[in-house]
């Protein structure tokens, strides 16, 4: 299904854009605040931008020059071997940073991760209700909490109740959804994008160093980004002429349910599913150009993106019922609906005086409202209420607080290791190594957070410009998760699940760069080539008039001497002299003879160098065909971006140059 540009997909890009340069802003003018020498470390981030963009730009013009694309594509069995072997490597590596860092720094659970643990005991145990009244009434308020304990108990059965085993599990998922990003990059931009996204997935520092906390963003990730790329797979390659009519109507609910799942986790996954709507319901499959009885009828249902579009949420609403049920049975309560459960995190996010988090000025007001009604679902209400009131009160406060929380969430990816930080110096277990190797793995971390920002920015430009990606999906992800935080509650931390989006885009935009490197070469030599053939042909003019100019010389000389020439007239049988042969050969040459006047005459073009220069033409010009065939190739890969200078005018090889 083919994605067409329309005003709010240029509204989105240009959106992002403004959002990415406000985190490159925030980025720059935050390093080194904490540092003796802050502008130091500032100039460095603004030498790695130049370096980054300079090295990555000079060697796609090396691979360029060198044509190393075009000698790798011909090898497509050794390239696929290669790549395999290095998606191997790299997801190895992954694992054991990320089993290193739960071996290295030991993490009992606190605050929330606390209650996950517990929670998923519980429910393990059976006794979540006789004994957890309050993680009852807690899940009541909050329902997607019950989605990760229920994935740490299957854990827990399987493998036995401890820490270590949440940690271990969480390894897993991160390994997995490392992988899916490949994918993903790999899908929309190709070999080389999935490649870059795979090592920064696998290597990112806070992705990497979050790892021994009890959360729920690895998990959450994972079947974010699994139905994402399930439904890639479908709007990409899931064509019009199949014949797995039944196939791609489970598919489709299977994508459905897998958002409710990833729903059931963290309520965020409604951004996804919100761009999934907006992103297929204008599109339509291009069916073959057949009879339509010849066509499968759920093949022609299919073809309709609204009918993909209800297929997926109609099977999402039916499974989260389903959840909502299950889980009212496992805590014996009702649970509020989504627009009822975020009142208290809307309450939390207009809190200006708590920059729109956490504050115990809120919490309070929540649990005196539970208290007093005795519901969850009431207390909520109460929350909403409350927040309106605010909203009505401060409305030119609003837009501060907005930029306020924006900069939280977005200036830096700091959360990996403050967090380790408080939770090890809470619990004895920060040495000197420990917190001296938390300190350099941030300023590391912010580089790296930034240089992908920087990319991610100029992919949005570049966007601007080329056809319609389906990176429009990964930056709806972006911008709902940014519309979403501008009210409720905001951590630096909740941005965890929206680092992919940054690795994908900046890699695919990589990508980008890759392929310009490879017109802008191209048309170079291509510009070239045309000089050379323009230069050749002039060339073969002047040969041309050099051969024209001796026969004109020639021609004057016998109409002005009107000579007789004896020896040609001889030597055709004209004339017959009846003379020794002796006489002939030892006759002298007059000084006026003709043959003596000819050979001071300027030397005839001779017919071989004038086939060499026209094969050389010849070359030439198959040359140029064949550059602008590839030429045109790029240009409709990137629509139109590459831009082709004129050909030169062709010249008359047969008139005079003035």
């Amino acid at each position: 299904m083919k994605l067409e540009k329309n005003w709010f997909y240029y509204l989105c890009i240009s959106l992002s854009i403004v959002g990415f340069a406000y985190i490159l802003i925030c980025g720059v003018s935050e390093i080194g605040n904490s540092q003796e020498y802050p502008y130091a470390r500032k100039g460095m981030l603004i030498l790695i931008f130049f370096l980054t963009w300079v090295g990555v730009h000079f060697i796609a013009l090396l691979l360029a020059r060198l044509d190393i694309g075009t000698k790798l594509e011909k090898k497509k069995t050794f390239m696929s071997v290669m790549e395999g072997a290095y998606v191997v490597l790299i997801l190895w590596a992954a694992f054991f940073l990320r089993y290193a860092v739960i071996t290295h720094l030991p993490m009992e659970p606190a605050s929330d991760y606390k209650t996950y643990y517990e929670v998923a005991e519980m429910m393990k145990r059976g006794t979540l209700q006789e004994k957890g009244e309050g993680y009852c009434n807690y899940i009541a308020m909050f329902p997607h909490i019950i989605g990760y304990c229920y994935i740490l108990k299957q854990v827990f059965v399987l493998f036995g109740t401890s820490v270590w085993n949440g940690q271990l599990a969480n390894v897993l998922f991160s390994v997995g959804t490392v992988l899916v990003i490949y994918r993903i990059a790999r899908k929309i931009g190709g070999r080389l994008p999935g490649v870059i996204a795979l090592t920064a997935a696998a290597f990112w520092p806070s992705q990497i160093l979050y790892i021994n906390m009890l959360a729920s963003e690895y998990s959450f990730s994972f079947f974010l980004y699994l139905s994402l790329l399930l439904f890639l797979h479908l709007v990409m390659d899931y064509h019009g002429d199949t014949k797995h009519g039944v196939r791609g109507l489970l598919l489709h609910i299977l994508l459905g349910c897998l958002i409710a799942v990833t729903s059931a986790i963290r309520p965020m996954a409604l951004i996804l599913l919100v761009a999934i709507l907006i992103c297929i319901l204008p599109l339509k499959m291009r069916l073959p150009n057949i009879p339509q009885n010849s066509i499968p009828v759920l093949v022609q249902l299919l073809g309709k993106g609204w009918v993909r579009g209800i297929l997926i949420l109609a099977s999402y609403l039916i499974l989260s019922n389903v959840l909502t049920t299950n889980t009212e049975l496992t805590i014996n309560r009702s649970v509020p609906s989504f627009s009822e459960s975020v009142g208290y995190n809307l309450l939390v996010g207009l809190n200006e005086k708590s920059r729109g988090g956490w504050n115990e000025e809120d919490s309070k007001f929540l649990y005196e409202n539970l208290e007093r009604t005795g519901s969850p679902i009431e207390a909520q209400i109460a929350c909403r209420k409350e927040a309106m009131k605010r909203i009505k009160e401060e409305p030119k406060a609003l837009f501060d607080l907005f930029i306020n929380k924006y900069e939280l969430l977005w200036g830096n990816d700091d959360y990996g290791v403050t967090w380790n930080q408080a939770f090890l110096k809470e619990q004895n277990h920060l040495t000197p190594e420990r917190a001296g190797f938390l300190i350099e793995s941030r300023e590391t971390n912010h580089m790296v957070y930034m240089v992908f920002a920087l990319f991610s920015f100029m992919t949005f430009i570049y966007l601007l410009k080329r056809r319609a990606s389906y990176l429009y999906v990964p930056i709806l992800i972006y911008l709902g998760t940014v519309g979403m935080h501008l009210l409720v509650e905001s951590q630096n931390r909740y941005h965890f699940h929206v680092l992919p989006v940054f690795m994908i885009v900046a890699s695919v935009g990589i990508g980008y760069i890759f392929e310009n490197a490879v017109g802008f070469v191209t048309s170079q030599d291509l510009i070239k080539q045309d000089r050379d053939k323009v230069k050749l042909k002039e060339e073969l003019v002047l040969k041309h008039f050099e051969e024209e100019e001796h026969e004109a010389i020639k021609t004057r000389y016998h109409k002005m001497t009107n000579a007789f020439d004896m020896k040609s007239a001889i030597d055709k049988g004209n004339v017959i002299v009846t003379v020794s042969k002796k006489y002939m050969e030892d006759a002298p040459v007059k000084e006026n003879d003709v043959s003596g006047e000819t050979e001071a005459m300027p030397p005839k073009f001779h017919e071989k160098e004038r086939e060499e220069l026209i094969n050389k033409i010849q070359t030439l010009e198959r040359s140029n065909q064949e550059l602008l065939k590839k030429v045109n190739a790029l240009k409709k890969k990137t629509a139109g971006n590459l831009k082709h200078t004129r050909k030169p005018p062709k010249l008359n090889l047969w008139r005079k140059p003035k």
